[in-house]
Order: structure tokens, then sequence, then C-alpha cells
């Protein structure tokens, strides 16, 4: 007997699709999900792998989804106003960007995403999050509020962060 006939009644397990669901499973959005939950969404979520020097979301154009990195990593990159790109961050396994596109269908992007290594990423769609509300508004409603939360505590690091330059700022011109 070959190995065909029994995959259709012990199908093998996937070994890169386990490592997306388990960083997945760390991402503050996702925590509150229970397995069934989790298993529902995981049909509506969006693997892609890129290359190095891929742009995965362009500086200014509309956001269209949010992504997760599982694997290899992704520099946040955005021009200054001389002209300059500046690497705002790099994201590696389990860091989540784009989150914004989510809950604002006209936001856009205020800095590339561009893939520094091969890398996976999984991505969360804006239509399938509003499909997803209106199938099952409980599993809906948890992201909603964990992404609201994220995106609230980001806001307020960089309000920090901006205040603290901007007493920076001050002090050095008063001197």
């Amino acid at each position: 007997m070959g190995a065909g006939l029994f995959s259709n009644i012990f199908p093998r397990r996937n070994a890169g699709n386990d490592v997306a669901l388990a960083v997945l499973r760390r991402v503050p959005i996702f925590q509150d999900l229970s397995r069934r939950e989790f298993q529902r969404i995981d049909g509506i979520l969006h693997r892609r792998s890129f290359s190095p020097k891929e742009v995965i979301v362009r500086e200014g154009e509309m956001g269209a989804a949010m992504y997760v990195v599982v694997s290899g990593e992704i520099e946040i990159i955005q021009q200054g106003d001389d002209g300059r790109a500046r690497r705002l961050a790099i994201l590696g396994p389990g860091d989540v960007f784009g989150e914004q596109s989510l809950l604002d269908e006209e936001m856009t992007s205020t800095a590339s995403a561009i893939a520094s290594k091969p890398c996976l990423a999984i991505g969360f769609c804006r239509p399938d999050m509003l499909e997803l509300l209106k199938q099952d508004p409980q599993i809906g409603l948890k992201i909603v509020r964990r992404l609201s939360q994220m995106i609230l505590t980001r806001w307020r690091h960089t309000s920090r962060l901006l205040n603290d330059g901007r007493i920076k700022q001050k002090e050095i011109e008063e001197t």
C-alpha cells in the first residue's frame, strides 16, 4: 500500500503552516481567540513569501492589509523631508505592521515595508475582517478590541517620543 491511500485519512501536517500558526498565536490581536475561533480565521489569512528588496507596502499608497512577519526580516523605511530614506525599524517574526489599514480604508501608508531578507508574512485584509464581523461578530469584535488596544499603545508611545523631542528641542533653543 502506498502513502497516497493514508494521506487522505491522515493528512500530512504542513510544518511551515504550524510555524505560522504558532507565531500568530503570540500576536496580541489574536490572543483572545479560542482554538475553534483561530481555526475559523485561519481560512481567511493570506500567506505570502517575499524576496529581498521586494516592496510589501509603499509609502503614500493605500494600505490593504495588516501583516504579521512569520520568518525573515522587513525594514520599515520613510522618506524624510530632505528626500533621504530613514530606516525606522527592522521587523522580525511576530512583528505586525499595517494594522491601521484594517480600521481606516482611506489611510495611506506612512512608510514603506521592504523585505531585507527572504521572508514569509501573513496578511489579514480589511474586506476579510469586515466579512468576519458580519459572519461571526464575536470573533470580529475580539480582534477589533485587541487591534484598537495595540494602535492606542503605539500612538501613546509615538506621542511620548514626540513630546520628548519637543522638550529637548525647546531646551536647545533656550540655551
